[in-house]
């Protein structure tokens, strides 16, 4: 079985991307579970086999004790953490071929916090990674790229399991959008000369700085650009998860 954590920034297309590719490994014949993490989630474009909104009640919490929209969200995140015993031993109740998982909305409220780390520990065996999506409408320009780069680095290196760069919403952005960030990945002295090119004063020596301190971690992740609508890259994207775990190219039945 091979586990899939889905993380990245809001609005960047996480839950409808755990939707799109669960049907595309259907269609492969590959069997999948859907497992929501997200306690606050009011809907979601699937319908989740396992959901952390059965064990944690979100807005409960937030009336009973008073809090607001946010504070209630780390509470229930922490009160998911109790309940982790009951959502491992219901996940491996169930034999598949993937277990996808979509994290929370608020992506500090997984990647950033204890309970995160505790929960993607318990959660899977020893095949699993993380997609960090990226929205191509954000990390076109160069500030943002790198700025996302540092924030996949930091995941990669909180979390400690291998990750893919999922470009998304890849039908939604002009092709020489895909391009240029395809570029900026593969090439340190395409993305300095863009960040000198683009910015200026201490601006663009601290993004200097920081694309060159990070390009070293962030080339080794494969980027894959994808398309949930029209599921556009999810071959690439099997074969490479497959890949970066280790198992060599499973092969589609």
């Amino acid at each position: 079985m091979y586990t899939i954590f889905i993380v990245g920034t809001a609005g960047s297309g996480k839950s409808t991307l755990t939707a799109s590719f669960s049907d595309w490994l259907k269609d492969q014949e590959q069997s999948t579970l859907l497992v929501n993490l997200d306690p606050a989630a009011s809907t979601l474009p699937y319908e989740p086999d396992i959901d952390v909104r059965d064990y944690v009640d979100y807005e409960r919490i937030m009336a009973v004790r008073r809090l607001g929209p946010n504070a209630a969200l780390v509470a229930s995140v922490r009160e998911a953490v109790r309940h982790v015993e009951e959502l491992v031993d219901a996940i491996n109740s169930v034999s598949t071929d993937f277990t996808i998982v979509d994290t929370p909305g608020q992506l500090e409220l997984f990647a950033f916090r204890k309970e995160g780390r505790i929960l993607s520990k318990h959660i899977g065996g020893e095949r699993k990674l993380m997609f960090f999506i990226l929205d191509p409408m954000f990390s076109a320009t160069t500030r943002n790229f790198v700025a996302s780069m540092f924030l996949a680095a930091s995941i990669y290196l909180s979390f400690g399991i291998p990750m893919i760069l999922v470009l998304n919403k890849i039908d939604a952005v002009p092709r020489k959008y895909v391009e240029r960030i395809e570029r900026w990945s593969e090439s340190l002295d395409a993305l300095v000369v863009e960040v000198e090119n683009k910015l200026k004063g201490g601006l663009m020596l601290f993004s200097r700085e920081v694309a060159q301190a990070i390009h070293d971690i962030v080339s080794t992740l494969p980027i894959i650009p994808v398309s949930s609508i029209t599921m556009e890259g999810f071959t690439e994207l099997h074969a490479t998860l497959t890949r970066v775990i280790g198992e060599g190219e499973l092969e589609l039945r």
